[in-house]
């Protein structure tokens, strides 16, 4: 078994929350006008396909949308194993106006216990978006149950992001049931705000900033997750669906490898694998032009895991209006 867990909005749905406007159409437009990030749709179908493949959705949309949701999950094709929303509804009732648009306090337990009765073997990949503090959240969840982070420290963290005290409670309760697993392989953020990549770097490539999902893709057949088929689904569908074309797909092959999370020898691969050049034309050719420009640049990778991440150090850098605010 292996597990893929998905935020949705700004990770797999283009919600715009930045408007009023935005924010009245994401809550009442139908499943058939929601629109995907280019490629997410492709690449969470291709995951999903391998027999001991688990897709699980972990969502801060409020449990009000699951009918919605699940609709546009299948017309989208996608088999989902799990899908969790948050009860907004509840927090307003009981005047918990930080976890309506918080997230660390609601997401982290919940993937706390997600690994409830998983044994040690079962690995992870984590999918989200830097509209919130998905990077810290998953980080702080894999050194966690890697034994890392020790409860106290946990403890600490949530209480800098703002969760309230019966969220910790929770998380260290869960935590002190679960059995140490290295579990987490990769955690994917999509960039859609603009964030620097260089501003995820303390938290080493475990952590993989992304432009688009194709570079997700990348990585992923670099691994050995996806094959070279799923990989053309998402280069397929990020060019149907947004201004990027072959030459943007080169583009982002070549940043991916120059940031030193997927090596250069990663077009020859693509091809040996069965890319041919009408599966994205004029793609092969631009992409191994791109790889040339890179030969003799040196390349220092991160990390995979940093010996220490000052995860308190991370939260102030990540803005106190953001930690407090989007903290559950």
């Amino acid at each position: 078994m292996y597990v893929y867990r998905w935020d949705l909005d700004k990770t797999y749905l283009d919600t715009d929350f930045d408007s009023i406007r935005g924010l009245i159409r994401s809550a009442t437009e139908p499943a058939h006008e929601k629109r995907n990030v280019p490629g997410s749709g492709a690449l969470m179908r291709s995951l999903s396909r391998h027999p001991n493949a688990r897709i699980i959705i972990l969502s801060g949309s409020p449990t009000q949308m699951r009918d919605v949701l699940a609709e546009k999950l299948r017309l989208d094709g996608v088999r989902y194993d799990e899908l969790h929303l948050k009860d907004n509804l509840g927090n307003l009732k009981r005047g918990r106006f930080r976890a309506v648009r918080g997230q660390f306090g609601y997401k982290l337990p919940m993937l706390l216990r997600g690994r409830l009765g998983l044994g040690p073997a079962v690995r992870e990949t984590l999918f989200g978006d830097d509209a919130e503090v998905d990077a810290l959240v998953y980080s702080v969840f894999a050194d966690a149950i890697a034994g890392r982070l020790r409860p106290s420290e946990v403890s600490r963290i949530m209480e800098a992001a703002g969760s309230y005290p019966d969220r910790i409670a929770e998380a260290l309760e869960v935590l002190d049931r679960l059995g140490t697993s290295d579990a987490v392989d990769r955690v994917f953020i999509h960039l859609d705000r603009g964030v620097p990549t260089a501003r995820f770097a303390p938290l080493g490539s475990r952590v993989v900033p992304v432009f688009s999902w194709f570079q997700a893709a990348l990585v992923l057949h670099d691994l050995g997750r996806l094959d070279v088929s799923g990989v053309i689904e998402v280069a397929r569908e990020v060019v149907d669906r947004s201004p990027t074309g072959a030459r943007g797909l080169a583009n982002h092959l070549q940043d991916i490898v120059r940031r030193g999370y997927a090596p250069i020898t990663l077009v020859d691969r693509l091809a040996q694998a069965g890319w041919t050049d009408d599966a994205v034309p004029d793609f092969l050719p631009l992409a191994r032009r791109r790889i040339d420009a890179l030969h003799g640049l040196a390349v220092a990778p991160l990390p995979l895991i940093p010996p220490r991440i000052n995860y308190l150090d991370l939260l102030r850098q990540f803005g106190r209006k953001e930690s407090r605010e989007d903290a559950g």
